[in-house]
């Protein structure tokens, strides 16, 4: 779960940079673009892990204990320092709960001025 965290915290925490310099107004590009860009670098961070997943376990073995495999986000790294804690998935609850609330906040405020049509 810590590759999934890190990998999309990375574009969780642009996007949330974003959204501040805007005085927490989110367009509708940052409401589609940050949930994906979150999902695509989720996926990357665990790239070395799919062959595990799909039975491929030499595969596997051999990208688990190359060092070139960081590119994927730091994953050998990751893997060589990381301890199971429950604050992984409450941080990627929190962030995928956030991006809900403001995409949520946004539908809330462009109804309110009228923006939407019926």
């Amino acid at each position: 779960m810590n590759q999934i965290v890190m990998g999309a915290a990375i574009p969780y925490l642009v996007s949330a940079i974003i959204y501040c310099f805007r005085k927490a107004r989110a367009s509708m590009t940052l409401l589609v673009a940050a949930p994906l860009a979150m999902t695509a670098c989720a996926i990357w961070a665990v790239v070395p892990d799919i062959p595990r997943a799909l039975g491929m376990d030499s595969l596997y073995g051999r990208m688990a204990h190359d060092p070139r495999s960081n590119i994927f986000f730091m994953h050998y790294t990751i893997d060589k320092l990381e301890t199971d804690s429950i604050l992984y998935t409450v941080a990627f609850v929190l962030m995928a709960l956030s991006v809900f609330v403001v995409a949520w906040r946004e539908v809330w405020l462009v109804e309110r001025e009228g923006g939407m049509s019926s």
